[in-house]
């Protein structure tokens, strides 16, 4: 099932509708012409008749139709609409890249993304870039981001005490007036109709749905093995339900914060509560943005199954673990380079204890943040050698720093992913397993494959053959687009 409009099958999005399966949340949206009222697929209320219904690739969509989002299964908590990978369909690529940057743009920028800009930066003319957003995603730039803001803002008036005019700010309205100007216009609603009773003054607590099956045990064990005492926590029940907490540091435009994020799984619903500390409030946005980048909870299983199922049959719900921070997860790949993940955390925790940023938290465990790029371009090679970091590395990571502050190098996720990598391979010490994984877990690609990986090549049976990297790439090219998600079931023991 697409999300372009034109593909949605309305019989198949039915019987999912009367399933309430979760697979196939924020797949599409169904809307009631009886009620004018919109919701997810696993919304629990009597379901309508088919005659009734109309089915939309986005909310967005719903709501330039004229739909308002259901108050019991809150749409603004489905996970966020599916990539398309795997489609041979260039403007479909395009718009779905668009829709990506406008979501990044929203939460990690200062200023609203200009559709000028957007255009620039994906290599095409501003008029082609709006025609294809409205003819696949069936609304305008000003549509999309307009709905988003909505219903983050539905989200923060739900689930926290926030005050409305903090919430209007915090959701990109330029003036309480116009927040609540538009919500009444969209919604039909006074911004208050939306909040809780009992809702604690002191609460910020927000749910993001995913799409199960969803294996949170393996995902925390990849969190847990690697976690860095002093930056990271990371617990895990028998069960799969744990939490993982640690320090962040967002920037967002020309603003830094320092804080604490905290996640914990609720399976049972297919969701994940995300706390924060209150010095990351400026940047609520950012923050839930880097969760789902950081646990993948936007992945389509059904995609990825159809893909690796049968190669790698008892592997459903494994995501690809992310990242908080491109450049601190380029650092920890030059550190874990030919060591074992052990040695890796050694280092990267005397990477953090000595040159990191200290800071108060709720736990002893939590202390410090990971060090800026500035600060470690200004580290002498006496500092980094007594962490016992080699020469070599000390001048891959300087040369990561510099490229980040004075060279452009962008490790957030987006369209340019191949040449972030020829940008990285141009960097020395930097070769193409460490661009690979850089690519897989901080970019968000998810057809990355570093094919010279030992793990890798063994689980293949190629590893004592002629040229081994290339046995692998050939063996892999069936698993296109989602390598990546074949790699990590490599790396947990799986083997085709």
């Amino acid at each position: 099932m697409s999300t372009s409009q034109t593909q949605l099958d309305p019989a198949s999005c039915y019987q999912a509708l009367l399933s309430r399966d979760a697979r196939f949340d924020g797949h599409f949206f169904t809307a009631v012409k009886t009620t004018g009222i919109y919701c997810r697929p696993v919304c629990k209320v009597r379901a309508p008749l088919a005659k009734n219904c109309l089915f939309f690739a986005s909310a967005a969509r719903a709501e330039a139709a004229g739909f308002r989002p259901c108050l019991r299964c809150r749409p603004e908590l489905a996970p966020a609409p599916l990539p398309h990978w795997s489609t041979q369909d260039a403007s479909q690529i395009l718009a779905t890249q668009a829709m990506q940057m406008l979501d990044s743009a929203e939460a990690l920028a200062d200023a609203p993304l200009r559709v000028a800009d957007l255009a620039t930066r994906l290599g095409v003319s501003e008029r082609h870039l709006r025609r294809i957003l409205v003819q696949h995603l069936g609304v305008t730039p000003s549509q999309y981001r307009q709905t988003r803001r909505l219903l983050l803002a539905k989200q923060l008036l739900c689930d926290t005490a926030l005050p409305i005019a903090r919430i209007a700010q915090l959701s990109g309205f330029a003036s309480q007036r116009r927040f609540n100007t538009a919500f009444a216009i969209h919604y039909h609603l006074t911004p208050s109709a939306c909040r809780r009773d009992g809702q604690a003054a002191s609460d910020v607590s927000l749910k993001l749905a995913y799409r199960p099956p969803y294996d949170a045990a393996a995902l925390l064990k990849f969190f847990g093995q690697r976690a860095v005492l002093g930056l990271e926590l990371c617990t895990s029940g028998e069960d799969g339900i744990g939490e993982f907490v640690r320090i962040v540091r967002m920037s967002v435009g020309a603003r830094s914060h320092l804080g604490w994020v905290r996640m914990q799984f609720e399976a049972a619903a297919h969701r994940v509560h995300v706390q924060l500390s209150d010095s990351l409030l400026p940047v609520l946005p950012a923050v839930l943005q880097q969760v789902r980048w950081a646990l993948d909870l936007d992945a389509d299983p059904l995609a990825i199954e159809a893909a690796l199922a049968r190669d790698f049959p008892h592997c459903a719900g494994w995501r690809v673990p992310g990242t908080w921070d491109g450049f601190e997860l380029a650092v920890r790949a030059v550190l874990g380079q030919q060591v074992t993940v052990a040695a890796a955390r050694t280092l990267t925790r005397r990477l953090v204890q000595s040159l990191g940023e200290p800071l108060t938290t709720p736990w002893p465990q939590l202390t410090h943040a990971f060090p800026t790029p500035a600060r470690l371009l200004q580290a002498s090679a006496d500092d980094l050698g007594k962490m016992g970091i080699v020469r070599q590395r000390q001048k891959a990571i300087q040369a990561l720093a510099h490229a980040v502050l004075h060279g452009g190098l962008d490790l957030q996720p987006g369209p340019q992913v191949q040449a972030t990598v020829e940008a990285l391979l141009a960097l020395p010490g930097i070769g193409e397993w460490t661009a690979q994984y850089i690519a897989m877990r901080a970019l968000r690609w998810p057809d990355a494959f570093p094919a010279g990986d030992i793990v890798v090549q063994q689980r293949l049976g190629v590893r004592d053959g002629p040229q081994p990297a290339r046995a692998a790439t050939a063996l892999a090219t069936v698993w296109q687009p989602w390598r990546s998600y074949a790699v990590i079931r490599l790396w947990h023991g799986a083997s085709p």
